[in-house]
């Protein structure tokens, strides 16, 4: 109770006055992993608060929060996710330290592919109940990885070389069963390999394994960061999506890029 009652006076004065709350960030930084989920919730939000007025006041102060985006809490990975989004977009030199941790979240929360159906239970009324609440669930799950997964884009594209080191964990997304996420680990790539290709060459395979997703959002992303990669030995593979792809822009998307590497 103390500390839940700490965090709230810390979020009042950080809403009148950023500079009132600065000597007590560090500990409230910390709170954002606390195993109480209101607590952590609370110490989000006084953090959202700063970010709102002085981003740059949570330098260093994110790593706690990051580490415990891997979490099975939802409103905890949700409300965390949003809050990194903001910053992302405002100071992503503050996040790319903590890029991984972020993609290694992701990858802890994957969601059963299979929904639960409640059929044990024999009153249609609460069965429904529990479907219902079980695909808000998996609705709010879907949102907060996602919006992580912009997060681990948006280093990847302006803050490249932090980023690196992150390469294998964010292939690991790459088999995500939802094709937001894995599209969004192969924009990640994509980014790394235009910043620099060395990074991303012992992957890639794992991107032209891509080509064949059973999403096409994924084989078309898959195509651009295979181009941004700028291996020629990946031609054939795209001269056959060329060929064969059941989309047309995929088709065409692959065909320039082909060429376009052969060229080089």
């Amino acid at each position: 109770m103390t500390r839940q009652r700490g965090v709230e006076v810390c979020r009042a004065l950080a809403e009148q006055d950023v500079d009132a709350v600065r000597p007590f960030l560090d500990a409230v930084a910390a709170l954002t992993a606390a195993d109480n989920a209101a607590i952590s919730m609370r110490a989000i939000g006084v953090l959202d608060t700063v970010a709102s007025t002085d981003p740059d006041a949570l330098d260093g102060r994110l790593a706690a929060l990051a580490a415990t985006m891997g979490t099975d809490i939802t409103d905890v990975q949700l409300t965390g996710a949003t809050l990194l989004g903001k910053v992302v977009v405002e100071r992503p030199a503050l996040v790319a330290p903590h890029v991984e941790a972020l993609a290694a979240g992701v990858g802890a929360t994957e969601l059963d592919p299979d929904v639960e159906d409640f059929a044990m239970v024999d009153d249609e009324v609460t069965r429904r109940t529990l479907q219902e609440h079980e695909e808000s669930e998996r609705r709010r799950v879907v949102s907060a990885r996602r919006t992580l997964v912009d997060v681990v884009v948006a280093v990847c594209e302006t803050e490249p070389r932090a980023a690196t080191d992150a390469v294998d964990t964010i292939v690991d997304l790459l088999d995500d069963v939802d094709p937001g996420v894995a599209g969004g680990a192969v924009d990640a790539l994509g980014h790394l390999a235009a910043a620099d290709p060395t990074a991303v060459a012992p992957v890639t395979d794992r991107l032209v394994d891509c080509l064949d997703h059973d999403r096409t959002v994924v084989r078309a992303r898959a195509v651009r960061a295979l181009g941004r990669l700028g291996d020629p030995a990946v031609v054939p593979d795209l001269r056959r999506v060329a060929a064969s792809d059941a989309d047309e822009t995929v088709r065409e998307v692959a065909e320039q890029t082909a060429t376009y590497l052969d060229e080089e």
